[in-house]
């Protein structure tokens, strides 16, 4: 599955830096002040002062870090899986996690580290917490790092209480068949030495999360992090309508991640995705009637996607791809619970057709069965890392329009941004120089009906983050502005003449003067 992951999603380790990574890495060298409160903290603040020592400004190690914290997400969810599954049913549902293509923007932003981060810390605070010992307790500060990581996680002690709940339920199952009610209570007693698990609703690790996650809740209100969709907070919150068609375009891009079907990677409610989602709705509803599914964690794979996707469903003005990451847990669940379910019923289905034909060769089958399960496991998992190695080619080349500019914003941004710093770089520029961005080219592109910002302007503006990445990178600029027009300016000042794509000459104004004057002679 590590394997797999990373072949499909090699293509972020050519990537450079775009938009917020500007800021992290501004906070980490002192250019820019640090992160005040505790709001994801450890992939806002921490992780940057971690990393720069060890990559500095090299965008490389990021997103190799990004991959290989993606990649350990995986393996924890094989982990969790094999309570439940087969190895090979495990693998293939660990495989569908680990190539999904909604999972590109956090392969490709190092802004989006907090994702797997909080996953990966959310999967080993639930390996503990079903645990029977006193170490099960270190689920506590393990989840209070991931909700300082990301509040995505906010909601897993809904997904740990159908855990706890499932397991508890199938070890009454098997008490009752290995002896009835003493079978029963000698399997709550568990181990010797070890404590019983109490019921799912009364387990004091169970409330203790439960408390951290109020906490979170009640921060980000008295922070004015979320808020009313009617107020001023970063993550306004729009319920009615905003949870339903968030829900149903989260369902559809869950379901929808096939290479032939899907057309474009737009980060917006989508209608066309409504249908998908009514249809995985529907499909696991149906799912639930089979006992051999449930017996699998149908429920709990439900639970944990819904758990995982609850925080972004209020969202008003946010619907992206990447909020499915932890959500995705739960479908790569499914699709491991599905597999194992039908492995059974074909194994099954050859023992007694054997056992009729040959019944001397029948006790040979589970080698036989084992070794098509892998098979089939690998067949299946091949398929899917193709498909997402295709979408994820697709979405990384994807052109916006005729420009010359791509569609997917990360990608485009990051090109931007890598262009214009390696073209002032090449420039002789003298110390505390003070550069002024300007762009005919995006000015004749925008139309002479357009007064304000052009798109064109604002993608270059947003992918240097207002000139912060230009200050990073090219430490003898004392500031930088952006300007629609030109006009000449005093000494100290350079023009930074852009193409949309950001690749740009710098002048003087008198150069620049001289060089208008010449092509328009009348002016």
């Amino acid at each position: 599955m590590a394997v797999a992951g990373a072949w499909v999603f090699r293509g972020a380790l050519a990537q450079f830096f775009s938009a917020d990574d500007f800021a992290g890495l501004a906070r980490a060298t002192g250019l820019e002040p640090h992160l005040r409160g505790l709001w994801r903290y450890l992939s806002g603040e921490a992780y940057f002062v971690l990393m720069r020592p060890l990559s500095g400004l090299d965008p490389r190690g990021y997103h190799a870090a990004s991959l290989l914290l993606h990649l350990a997400c995986a393996l924890a969810l094989y982990a969790l899986l094999r309570r439940a599954l087969a190895a090979p049913a495990a693998t293939a549902g660990a495989i569908c996690f680990a190539v999904h293509p909604a999972h590109f923007t956090v392969a490709y932003w190092v802004s989006a580290i907090g994702s797997p981060m909080a996953l990966l810390l959310g999967l080993g605070a639930l390996a503990l917490a079903l645990r029977r010992d006193r170490a099960r307790w270190l689920a506590a500060p393990l989840f209070a790092a991931a909700l300082l990581a990301k509040e995505s996680v906010m909601f897993l002690p809904l997904g740990l209480w159908a855990l706890l709940s499932w397991e508890a339920s199938c070890e009454r199952a098997a008490a009752a068949r290995a002896g009835g009610e003493a079978g029963r209570a000698a399997l709550e007693r568990g181990p010797a030495g070890a404590r019983a698990k109490p019921a799912a609703w009364r387990d004091p690790l169970l409330v203790t999360l439960a408390g951290l996650s109020l906490g979170e809740i009640l921060y980000l209100g008295a922070t004015g992090v979320m808020g009313p969709a009617t107020g001023a907070a970063p993550y306004a919150l729009g319920l009615g309508r905003d949870l339903l068609t968030n829900a149903l375009t989260y369902l559809g891009w869950t379901a929808d991640f096939f290479f032939p079907t899907v057309h474009r990677f737009q980060d917006a409610v989508e209608p066309q995705m409504y249908g998908w989602g009514v249809g995985l709705l529907a499909l696991w509803l149906a799912g639930l009637a089979s006992p051999g599914l449930r017996r699998r964690g149908w429920l709990v794979a439900g639970a944990l996607y819904a758990a995982l996707l609850l925080p972004v469903l209020p969202l008003a003005h946010h619907t992206y791809h990447y909020y499915l990451y932890g959500a995705l847990v739960g479908l790569g669940w499914c699709v491991g619970a599905a597999f194992d379910l039908a492995q059974e019923r074909l194994t099954l289905g050859r023992r007694a057709r054997l056992a009729e034909e040959r019944p001397l060769a029948a006790g040979m089958l589970p080698a036989g069965g084992a070794a098509r399960a892998w098979a089939a496991a690998f067949g299946l998992s091949a398929l899917l890392s193709l498909n997402g190695a295709l979408l994820v080619r697709r979405i990384e080349t994807a052109p916006f329009l005729d420009t010359g500019l791509l569609a997917d914003p990360t990608v485009d941004r990051g090109r931007i941004a890598a262009q214009a710093i390696a073209s002032l770089r090449a420039a002789p520029l003298a110390d505390r120089v003070r550069l002024l961005f300007w762009s005919p080219v995006a000015r004749s592109l925008a139309g002479a009906l357009e007064e304000g910002e052009s798109y064109f302007e604002a993608n270059v503006r947003t992918a240097l983050f207002d000139g912060l990445a230009v200050r990073l990178f090219c430490r003898q600029v004392d500031s930088v502005g952006f300007t629609l027009r030109f006009v000449p300016a005093p000494d100290g000042y350079l023009w930074a003449v852009y193409r949309p794509d950001g690749k740009l000459r710098v002048a003087t104004s008198a150069e620049l003067d001289s060089a208008l004057a010449a092509f328009h002679p009348a002016r």
